[in-house]
């Protein structure tokens, strides 16, 4: 003899069918958007190291610039001499 199913049992199936589908769906979409930050922090990520590249290269160039053959060689060229005979000297006290 077959049973029939109250109204409490088909309406518990239907929950349960929906639930489930929009728990799917749910996961599908906690992924996707998972997907999109991921792709976003790896932009992120090249374009810091592209950056972090560029200062240690503008850092070297900064280095060389301010190497005093580069200073003397610029001063020269503007006119200016360097004479390398700076000695401290002290005069004595006069009585």
């Amino acid at each position: 003899m077959k049973r029939r199913k109250t109204g409490f049992e088909s309406f518990a199936q239907v929950f349960l069918i929906v639930t489930i589908v929009v728990f799917v769906f749910g996961i599908i979409m906690v992924k996707s958007v998972e997907s999109s930050y991921n792709r976003t922090i790896q932009k992120l990520q090249n374009e810091i190291d592209t950056l972090e590249s560029d200062i240690d290269s503008l850092q070297m160039q900064k280095q060389e610039l301010v190497s005093f053959n580069r200073v003397a060689e610029v001063a020269t060229s503007k006119g200016y001499t360097y004479q390398n005979d700076a000695t401290a000297s002290t005069t004595g006290a006069q009585q």
